[in-house]
């Protein structure tokens, strides 16, 4: 098979999953299969992410980029690529100065203090810290992975998970990114 690509919320191929809508902004994705490999190609125009400040732990936001059909799954590689980003003006008392990391999880993020761990990064390894500069920050994270996930009964996902320090952020509001996220794995097969 070749590589499509897919506008928003359309199902990739029967046996593979969907692409999920942010709710302002899009997500696309461009699909490459061959035999139970696969390649998506995400491109990100300000894809809105909802941002929750836990005072003291810090703020955290997810947006659900893929939803795998049912099947065991096997993360290979990722390289995220982010080239932009806009504040909600709620985010920092100082719009522009929030100090955060990214990364791609099975699960969406807990609470943390700029800082991503566990499920929450099991799919791509978290950025350094970026602190957002008037939207011109900019990070690039390449990571290997050998996390399988069994999503023969509940199917798998893929969450971009956004973590900022206590520090830098005052309130419930959103950030939008932009950038592309490449991600390669095997489909393992259901029951």
């Amino acid at each position: 098979m070749g590589t499509r690509l897919l506008p928003n919320r359309t199902a990739v191929d029967a046996d593979l999953g969907t692409v999920n809508n942010p709710t302002s902004g899009s997500v696309k994705c461009a699909v490459t299969r061959r035999g139970p490999y696969f390649r998506l190609d995400f491109t990100l125009t300000a894809a809105r992410i909802p941002v929750h400040d836990s005072g003291g732990s810090g703020s955290t936001g997810s947006l659900k980029l893929f939803d795998f059909a049912e099947g065991g799954v096997a993360a290979l590689s990722c390289r995220q690529d982010y080239t932009a980003f806009s504040e909600g003006t709620a985010l920092t008392t100082t719009a522009g100065d929030a100090a955060f990391v990214l990364g791609l999880g099975s699960v969406a993020v807990g609470t943390g203090s700029g800082a991503l761990a566990t499920t929450s990064v099991d799919w791509g390894a978290s950025t350094a810290t970026l602190t957002n500069s008037s939207g011109t920050t900019t990070g690039t994270k390449f990571s290997a992975t050998t996390a399988a996930f069994d999503g023969t009964s509940t199917a798998s996902d893929i969450y971009l998970n956004w973590s900022g320090t206590a520090a830098t952020i005052d309130a419930d509001s959103n950030i939008d990114v932009t950038g592309t996220i490449t991600v390669c794995g095997v489909q393992l097969g259901d029951d």
